[in-house]
C-alpha cells in the first residue's frame, strides 16, 4: 500500500451531545454466515455415532453444570414384557461418552420419561411406570454431582393420578412437580386441574398437591429461577386458543391468579417457558403455525403485551425462541431454502435478520441448545435425511453437515455447557415392532472446543492483556504490551507507516482467531491487516483491500459489537456534516453500512470506551469542547442512547483511548494522556462510571498520538 503519513485512532474519537438517533438499515439482513470463513467461533462436530443398539429410545440430553453431559434412554419397546432405564455420560472436554449405567430394571410400559439439569449440578430422570396394564407410579432418580450410580427409583408420592407430570428444579436441590389431573377419578369433576407439589429436599417428603387452575388443562410448561421462584403456562382446555401464566415468588407458598396472556385466534401449540437468572421469564407458543411469544423483564411481575416474530415470507418452520441471560429473545426459524434469526431486545425491538444458512431444504429445526455462556447449537434435518448444525460462540459460525439421517427422523435434543461444547442425541428409527410400535436407535454428536477469541485489545504477545499503539511524528509506531499490574511496559516496534494514513487497532474482524488492525491511506482506501496471532502488525503484514471513499470521514472508531451479532464494528465520523454513522463488521472480512446513528458530532473527542455497564454492547465516550465528559450506551440493535454526564475537567487531556481490561477485573478501563505527557488509567467500575486516574507513565509527550 502507499507509504504515507499514518494517525492512530484508537478507541479514541468523541461523539457529541446533540445526539440524532439513526434507524438501523435494512442491508443488514444480507450478512451470510454461510459463506463465512473459518473462525473461532466454528466449531466441528463429531461423526454421528451409535451411542446404544436397537430398541432403545432416547428421553434426551442435558449438560449440568460442572460441564457433564448427560443422556437417558429406554431400553426395549413400548409393549415388551420389561423394560428399563439407562444412562450414559460425558465428561466436560471428552471426547466419548461414558459406558451405559443401569438406571432402573424391571420396568413396563414407560411413558413420559424427562431429563432435566438441576440448579445443584445433579441430573434429575421421571418416568411412568405401570404394572402389568396399569398404571403404578411416577418415579424419579438422580445423578448427583460426580456420582457414578443414579439413586434408587422414587415415587413422587402426592402426584396419584397425573399426566404430563413435569419436574423444574429449585435451589438446594429443591424439585418441584407440576402435573394436570383428577385426584378422584370417576367421583367428582370438579377437582380437575393442574397441581403442584414440591420436595424440598432430597431426603425429605413430597408436599401436599396445591390446585393452581382448576377445569380441563391440555398444554402446560414450567420453569424456576435462580432464586427458587416457578412460572408455569397452560391452555386451558384441548379446543382453547388462549394462554394462561401463573407465577409463585421465591419462599412463597402462594400462587398469583392466573393471567390470560393471549386470548386468540388460532389454535395454539409448542408451549416453551424459560427463565433468566436476572428473574426475567418467556412464554412461547405457536398460534396456527406461526411463533408467538410474551416477556416478563427483569424487576417486575408484569408481562408484556404478546408479540409475533418478524414478518418473514416463507416461514416453514420456527425453533423455539431463546431467552438470553440479560432478557433478550433470539430467534431462529426456517423459510424457502434459508435459516434466518433474529434477536429481540430488551426494550422489545427486534433487531435485523441475520441470514445463517441458505440452499438448504429444511425439513425440522430443533429446540437450540443454550449454554449459560450465551452460546447457542442450532441443529435441522433437510428433506433429503441429512443432519445440519451451525453454532453461537462469539458470533455465529458456519453451518456444518454433520451425517445423513434415518427417513422421518424426529427431532433430538441439544444442550450446550458452560464452555460453549454442544451436544446432539437423537433417535434413529430402524423399524417397527408387529404391533407397529417403532424400533429406535440413539444415537449422538457433540462439537470439540472451539479457539479461545482473542482478547480484547490483545495485538501482541497472545497472553490477553490488550496493547497501546503509540505512534511517532516519523510515521513509525510502537506497540506498548500490556501487564498484569495494570500498566503499559514492553515496547514491540511496528516499523514505518508514513505519515499521512490512519490506523485503527480493530477486532477479529475476518474471523482468524486474530485481532486485525484497520488502514485507510491519502487517498481513502481500507484495508484490514491480519498478522499471526501474538505478532505486531507491520505495513509488510498480509493486507486485504476492504474499502474506499473513507477520505470523507475522521474519527474511524472501534468499541466492539454495536449489533450483538458478535461481530466488531466501526464508528466513523463525516467530516462535512459531523454526522455519525455506524459500519457493522460482516463474516466476510468487511464492513455493512448499516446508517446514521448521530448527528451534531464536530465538535467532540469519541472514545470507543468498550462495554461500559456489562450489558455485552459497545458503547461511546465523549469529551466536549469545555472538557466534559459523557457517556453513550450502546442498544446492541445499531443504534446508541442520549449523552449521560460523568465528569468535568477533562479539557487537558491529548488523547483518551478505549484500552479495554487492563486491570483484569473484567471491566473495560480507559487511559488519559495529558499535554504534559503523563499516561493515566481510569479504570471502569461496571455500571457505565470511571474512577479516578491513576498515573501509569510519564514521558509519553513526543508521541503525536495513542490509541
Amino acid at each position: 500500500m502507499r507509504r504515507t503519513r499514518t494517525t492512530i485512532i484508537s478507541a479514541a474519537l468523541l461523539p457529541t451531545l446533540t445526539l440524532t438517533l439513526g434507524a438501523v438499515g435494512g442491508g443488514l439482513a444480507a450478512t451470510l454466515v454461510a459463506a463465512a470463513p473459518a473462525s473461532a467461533t466454528d466449531r466441528t462436530w463429531s461423526a454421528p455415532t451409535a451411542l446404544t443398539g436397537e430398541r432403545n429410545t432416547s428421553a434426551g440430553v442435558v449438560v449440568t453444570s460442572d460441564g457433564t453431559a448427560v443422556t437417558v434412554w429406554t431400553s426395549g419397546t413400548f409393549g415388551d414384557a420389561t423394560q428399563e432405564l439407562w444412562a450414559a455420560t460425558r465428561a466436560e472436554g471428552a471426547t466419548a461418552w461414558s459406558a451405559p449405567v443401569r438406571v432402573a430394571a424391571d420396568q413396563r410400559m414407560v411413558q413420559d420419561v424427562r431429563l432435566i439439569a438441576a440448579q445443584d449440578g445433579s441430573a434429575v430422570v421421571s418416568w411412568d411406570r405401570y404394572d402389568t396394564e396399569n398404571f403404578a407410579a411416577h418415579q424419579t432418580s438422580t445423578l448427583r454431582p460426580g456420582a457414578a450410580a443414579w439413586s434408587a427409583p422414587a415415587r413422587v408420592t402426592t402426584a396419584l393420578f397425573a399426566y404430563d407430570l413435569t419436574l423444574v428444579s429449585g435451589p438446594g436441590g429443591r424439585l418441584t412437580a407440576l402435573w394436570k389431573g383428577d385426584p378422584t377419578p370417576g367421583e367428582n369433576d370438579a377437582d380437575r386441574g393442574l397441581y403442584v407439589s414440591d420436595l424440598a429436599s432430597p431426603d425429605g417428603t413430597w408436599s401436599q398437591p396445591v390446585l393452581i387452575a382448576a377445569g380441563s388443562v391440555n398444554q402446560f410448561r414450567a420453569s424456576a429461577g435462580a432464586d427458587g421462584a416457578v412460572t408455569v403456562a397452560w391452555q386451558p382446555g384441548v379446543l382453547s386458543e388462549s394462554v394462561n401464566v401463573a407465577t409463585r415468588a421465591a419462599g412463597s407458598a402462594q400462587w398469583t391468579a392466573p393471567k390470560i396472556l393471549k386470548v386468540g385466534t388460532g389454535m395454539v401449540g409448542d408451549f416453551d417457558v424459560q427463565t433468566a437468572a436476572t428473574g426475567a421469564a418467556l412464554v412461547s407458543w405457536t398460534e396456527s403455525g406461526v411463533a408467538v411469544l410474551a416477556v416478563r423483564p427483569a424487576g417486575s411481575t408484569a408481562w408484556g403485551p404478546y408479540t409475533y416474530l418478524p414478518a418473514e415470507q416463507d416461514r416453514t418452520d420456527t425453533a423455539v425462541p431463546q431467552l438470553e441471560a440479560d432478557g433478550r429473545v433470539t430467534a431462529v426459524w426456517a423459510g424457502y431454502r434459508v435459516l434466518r434469526t433474529a434477536t429481540r431486545g430488551v426494550d422489545g425491538t427486534w433487531s435485523q435478520a441475520l441470514t445463517l444458512a441458505e440452499g438448504h431444504s429444511f425439513s425440522r429445526v430443533w429446540a437450540p441448545g443454550r449454554g449459560p455462556d450465551g452460546s447457542l447449537a442450532v441443529v435441522w434435518t433437510s428433506l433429503e435425511d441429512e443432519l445440519w448444525a451451525v453454532t453461537r460462540s462469539d458470533g455465529w459460525g458456519r453451518p456444518m453437515k454433520l451425517g445423513d439421517v434415518a427417513p422421518y427422523t424426529q427431532p433430538g435434543s441439544v444442550a450446550a455447557g458452560a464452555d460453549g461444547r454442544a451436544v446432539a442425541v437423537w433417535d434413529k428409527r430402524v423399524g417397527t415392532t408387529s404391533d407397529h410400535h417403532e424400533i429406535n436407535q440413539v444415537w449422538s454428536s457433540a462439537t470439540g472446543a472451539a479457539k479461545q477469541p482473542a482478547k480484547r485489545r490483545d495485538h501482541v504477545g497472545n497472553d490477553g492483556f490488550p496493547d497501546l499503539y503509540a505512534r511517532r511524528s516519523d510515521g513509525t509506531l510502537a506497540v506498548y504490551r500490556g501487564t498484569s499490574a495494570g500498566t503499559v511496559s514492553a515496547r514491540v516496534e511496528s516499523g514505518y507507516w508514513g505519515t499521512t494514513s490512519t490506523l485503527v487497532p480493530f477486532g477479529d474482524l475476518n474471523g482468524d482467531g486474530v485481532n486485525d488492525t484497520i488502514v485507510t491511506d491519502y487517498g481513502g482506501a481500507m484495508y484490514r491487516y491480519s498478522p499471526d496471532r501474538g505478532q505486531v502488525v507491520t505495513s509488510q503484514t498480509p493486507a486485504t483491500q476492504i474499502g474506499t471513499g473513507w477520505a470523507a470521514f475522521d474519527g474511524l472508531t472501534h468499541s466492539g459489537d454495536f449489533t450483538a451479532d458478535g461481530l466488531p464494528d466501526l464508528v466513523a465520523r463525516q467530516i462535512s456534516t459531523g454526522d455519525l454513522y455506524l459500519y457493522a463488521g460482516t463474516k466476510s472480512g468487511g464492513f455493512l453500512r448499516v446508517g446514521k446513528i448521530g448527528s451534531g458530532w464536530k465538535s467532540l473527542t469519541i472514545v470507543g470506551a468498550g462495554d461500559l455497564n456489562g450489558d455485552r454492547h459497545a458503547d461511546l465516550v465523549a469529551r466536549t469542547a469545555t472538557g466534559d465528559l459523557y457517556r453513550y450506551y450502546g442498544s446492541g440493535q445499531g443504534t446508541i442512547g442520549s449523552g449521560t454526564k460523568i465528569g468535568s475537567g477533562w479539557g487537558g487531556m491529548a488523547d483518551f483511548v478505549g484500552i479495554g481490561d487492563l486491570t483484569g477485573d473484567g471491566r473495560d478501563d480507559i487511559l488519559g494522556r495529558t499535554t504534559a505527557g503523563d499516561l493515566y488509567r481510569y479504570a471502569g467500575n461496571g455500571t457505565g462510571g470511571i474512577g479516578s486516574g491513576v498515573k501509569i507513565g510519564t514521558g509519553w509527550k513526543s508521541f503525536t498520538s495513542i490509541g
